[in-house]
């Protein structure tokens, strides 16, 4: 696959965009010495400050991992931040993956977060039922519920206090 700087470079060169410029690769990009990108299902931007590696959103539920593998291939420090730009599922479900590898991340996100994981706790029903319509469905092998079996938002997202 073309590397993401080349990729980049080309279709904003050129004005054409020839192939998905929103790629789900799940292949870290290094775009300079201390900067990464994971391509997935939502990004995953990392920044080792030297004193360890704040991520940027941890990609959705059925992606976290992949994420997490390829940051892991990169550097051997911990991700000690996760930084949240928002609380839609697909940039936060990967989290307990990052939770799993990584002890206890400080996590940092809008104060609204924590309720809004409440509100995907309480309308995940009405979630699967938007999304069949808007999306014609998501397969369940996918994994992208919002919450997991146990219905314990907990499970799937780090707590904002953490």
């Amino acid at each position: 696959m073309t590397g993401l700087l080349d990729f980049s470079s080309r279709v904003i060169d050129s004005g054409v965009a020839d192939a998905p410029v929103n790629r789900v690769t799940q292949e870290l990009s290094e775009l300079r010495e201390d900067l990464a990108i994971v391509e997935s299902f939502s990004h995953s931007v990392v920044v080792d400050s030297g004193e360890g590696l704040i991520a940027f959103d941890t990609s959705a539920g059925n992606t976290g991992r992949a994420v997490v593998d390829e940051i892991a291939r990169w550097r051997p420090q911990p991700v000690t931040h996760l930084m949240y730009t928002h609380g839609h599922a697909d940039h936060v479900g990967g989290s307990r993956e990052f939770a799993a590898r990584w002890e206890s991340p400080v996590v940092v996100g809008h104060s609204n977060v924590a309720h809004r994981f409440d509100r995907y706790e309480h309308t995940n029903n009405w979630n699967l039922d938007i999304n069949l319509r808007q999306f014609g469905g998501i397969r369940a092998d996918l994994n992208l519920g919002l919450v997991t079996d146990d219905d314990d938002p907990a499970n799937d997202f780090a707590p904002a206090s953490s």
